[in-house]
């Protein structure tokens, strides 16, 4: 299929109840979402969504716009929209997830039946930091502090991945925040103890009128590695409730509900 560009480190399920589509921060790709299956109930399929640009497909060009990729993703994903889906985001990955559960809506179609944005303040609060205009000195000490990694040791890999990481911010930089009716799915976000504040988070309860709910976890921006065990036993908690609920019951809008869970 033509979609299957669009999948990296793909485990199909010959059985799949629901499908939780991953979509990538700023500069990753669907290898972060490597060996997700093993971590999730038996009858969720993961489709770590692969970006043009990075990996397999670094020779295509990375979009630099986030209204230029949503509809193509609504055209290219939509084989797979066939079984009940949800959406996983870390980053950058929570305002493409956003975007495209909105696509979907405007266009009759069904939307996910529940929306995971993680590591993000809530779209509607102003991005304030130009970072793809940033000079490269200073872009990439951003990313290496919000990752702890050490880009200035491999400066091979670091000529090859600066590219894609300006245009990924740019998805960013460029954002534009348009108020529409709610979604109706439930949203639960997650953030790291150390990264966005509280504030933030609980703003992404303005954007459904179904169950919302707040995760935090111990780390920092990256806790999709650093805690992923637990971040992968809570999701696992919230398809499961999901597949035990079925899709005209957890799309249905219900009253806001905050709930907050924080690491000892």
């Amino acid at each position: 299929m033509a979609v299957d560009r669009w999948l990296g480190c793909y485990e199909p399920r010959r059985v799949a109840r629901l499908r939780l589509f991953c979509f990538p921060f700023a500069g990753g790709s669907a290898s972060a979402y490597r060996g997700w299956s093993a971590g999730l109930p038996g009858d969720v399929e993961v489709c770590p969504i692969q970006l043009p640009g990075r990996e397999d497909r670094f020779t295509e060009l990375a979009f630099r716009r986030i209204r230029e990729l949503v509809p193509v993703l609504a055209d290219e994903l939509c084989p797979l929209f066939d079984v009940p889906f949800a959406f996983y985001g870390h980053s950058m990955g929570s305002l493409i997830a956003f975007e495209l559960a909105h696509e979907l809506v405007s266009r009759g179609s069904p939307g996910p039946v529940a929306l995971f944005p993680a590591a993000h303040q809530a779209p509607r609060i102003p991005h304030k930091r130009a970072i793809s205009q940033l000079a490269d000195a200073d872009l990439i000490a951003h990313v290496e502090k919000i990752s702890s990694t050490q880009l200035l040791q491999h400066p091979e890999l670091l000529k090859l991945i600066l590219p894609t990481l300006r245009c990924d911010f740019s998805l960013c930089d460029t954002y534009e925040f348009v108020s529409r009716a709610k979604l109706n799915c439930q949203i639960t976000v997650f953030g790291g103890r150390d990264d966005v504040t509280r504030e933030a988070l609980e703003a992404w309860g303005e954007e459904t009128e179904g169950l919302f709910e707040i995760e935090v976890l111990a780390g920092g921006h990256f806790f999709l590695m650093s805690a992923r065990s637990q971040l992968q036993e809570i999701l696992s908690q919230k398809l499961s409730r999901l597949l035990g609920l079925g899709r005209g019951s957890a799309a249905v809008g219900h009253a806001s509900t905050k709930m907050w869970t924080e690491p000892a």
